[in-house]
């Protein structure tokens, strides 16, 4: 008589796999006895570099040309106009809008002074050049400066009317 081997491979593999669906998957501990002890060495070294200001830099320099002195100046400028304390003129140059008194205020005329000699030299430089007049020079370099101020500058403007008035640039 031969025997049926199909009713034992029907009960067989349910309890298969129900054995193996019964074991549980070996724990791993991660955590340690005592916390992990990092040695870390580190150097901190502190310089301390003078402070010298845009005069002090502009006397250890050689006598350069223009441009390259107003590159060193341009970052006082700049607060100045963010202070309101100068403007951009109609004729290309920097206009002292407020007084200010003091040791800073003689810093702010010098430093406004020089820009403006050294952009009269550029802008008779550049008429001499296009062999055009000073004045068409400083109405055209006027124009680019008020066109690059930033909102809330100060910039001399000219009305339809032919009025001449101070404005805060507003774009």
């Amino acid at each position: 008589m031969e025997k049926n081997p199909q009713p034992m491979r029907s009960i067989t593999v349910p309890l298969f796999t129900a054995f193996l669906a019964s074991c549980a998957s070996p724990t791993v501990n991660l955590s340690t006895p005592e916390p992990i002890k990092v040695d870390v060495a580190m150097r901190l070294d502190v310089y301390q570099h003078s402070k010298e200001t845009a005069a002090d830099l502009k006397k250890s320099l050689p006598a350069s040309d223009p441009d390259s002195l107003r590159r060193n100046r341009m970052a006082d400028i700049q607060t100045f106009k963010d202070s309101r304390i100068v403007g951009e003129g109609r004729n290309g140059l920097l206009s002292i809008r407020t007084d200010t008194p003091g040791e800073y205020g003689d810093y702010i005329r010098k430093t406004v002074s020089e820009e403006n000699e050294d952009r009269m030299a550029l802008f008779k430089s550049e008429a001499d050049k296009k062999k055009t007049s000073l004045i068409q020079i400083q109405k055209k370099q006027a124009d680019i400066f008020s066109k690059m101020a930033f909102k809330g500058e100060w910039i001399e403007s000219e009305t339809a009317d032919a009025t001449v008035r101070w404005i805060q640039k507003s774009e």
